[in-house]
């Protein structure tokens, strides 16, 4: 009997493995590619005191500290040992993510793993099985995107490191990267990916902001600088959503026609799109202007734009309306709700 229930639990296994064998082999890679990273990463500690690192990165990491401890005891954000130790990129990125949506409607291909739910995006820390994967989708007739991720979080399941990449951007950006990270460890909900990025990336942006403000003052450099920057990104952030909504609405239109025919609506649509950016009265209208030339835009670039940020606008007003604009009471709020 006990031989026989050995060999019917030796065989559920391996049916498993063979049912489950991509996502197996995925899983492993991305554990070797994270183990890598977490294995060679310092602890800031330890770099402070190394004389052979620039002081320009070790000045960044202090800072590093201070937004952890900002995050933590002015935003409440949880507590955690994350971003207390640093992996040195030597100026290569290191994970890629594919987005992957339908051509003529916004339909984004989606990837299923065990316990986190689904996302619209697949992460690599091998460009080339990134690539591969990205041209067997576009082989199925999707659009791909292929795109370097400047940061990540395991949700509490590894000690994340500051990537060197993090901290080549301002103050306020580098700033807006940990405390979106930070927020993934204190606010999570399984199967809800473009809730989790948006709400991380409203409190990444609104916290930067307050840290700036509380570190330099309102009236210093870098925080006008930031809060210039970050009006600037909120009306691009408009004309995303609203070129997206209008795009879905030409798809939605031309439903019944031919792909030869929805192709013509839809490089139209584009072409007008990359034009109509000068219609935007930005503060820095050059850097959207180089954003723009030689982009190559599809369905998967506004997926993976809207992933992260469809709901700012929600997010602002609720933070307005039902918290007076007190950033701590509004992560409070979310925080009771949906505890990572």
């Amino acid at each position: 009997m006990i031989k026989k229930i050995g060999w019917v639990i030796l065989t559920v296994i391996l049916v498993l493995i063979i049912y489950f064998h991509e996502l197996i082999g995925y899983g492993i890679a991305q554990g070797k590619g994270q183990f890598h990273v977490l294995w060679n990463a310092q602890p800031i500690a330890e770099v402070l005191e190394d004389s052979s690192v620039p002081d320009s990165v070790k000045q960044k990491l202090t800072l590093v500290n201070e937004i952890r401890s900002f995050a933590f005891d002015s935003l409440g954000l949880t507590p955690t040992e994350n971003y207390t130790s640093f992996f040195d990129q030597q100026g290569k990125e290191i994970l890629w993510v594919v987005t992957a949506c339908a051509p003529y409607k916004f339909e984004p291909k989606e990837w299923s793993f065990p316990m986190i739910g689904s996302f619209a995006y697949k992460g690599y820390f091998d460009v080339n099985k990134a690539e591969n994967l990205a041209n067997q989708l576009k082989e199925e007739g999707f659009d791909v995107e292929v795109s370097p991720v400047s940061g990540w979080s395991t949700l509490g399941w590894f000690k994340d490191p500051v990537l060197s990449n993090m901290l080549e951007g301002s103050v306020g950006s580098m700033s807006n990267t940990l405390i979106h990270e930070l927020t993934h460890g204190t606010i999570f909900i399984p199967d809800s990916m473009i809730f989790n990025e948006n709400l991380a990336s409203f409190i990444g942006r609104k916290g930067a902001y307050q840290f700036l403000e509380a570190k330099y003052g309102k009236e210093s450099q870098q925080t006008v600088n930031y809060a210039a920057r970050l009006k600037d990104s909120e009306k691009f952030t408009r004309y995303m959503v609203h070129s997206a909504a209008k795009l879905d609405s030409i798809y939605n239109a031309v439903d019944t026609l031919s792909i030869a025919e929805k192709e013509w609506y839809k490089s139209s649509f584009m072409a007008s799109f990359k034009t109509d950016i000068d219609t935007v009265s930005f503060n820095n209208p050059e850097r959207y202007k180089k954003m723009f030339n030689g982009l190559q835009m599809n369905n998967a670039g506004f997926v993976s734009f809207l992933n992260y940020r469809e709901r700012q606008h929600e997010f602002n007003k609720q933070l307005g309306s039902d918290f007076g604009g007190d950033l701590k009471k509004f992560i409070s709020y979310w925080k009771k709700i949906y505890p990572n």
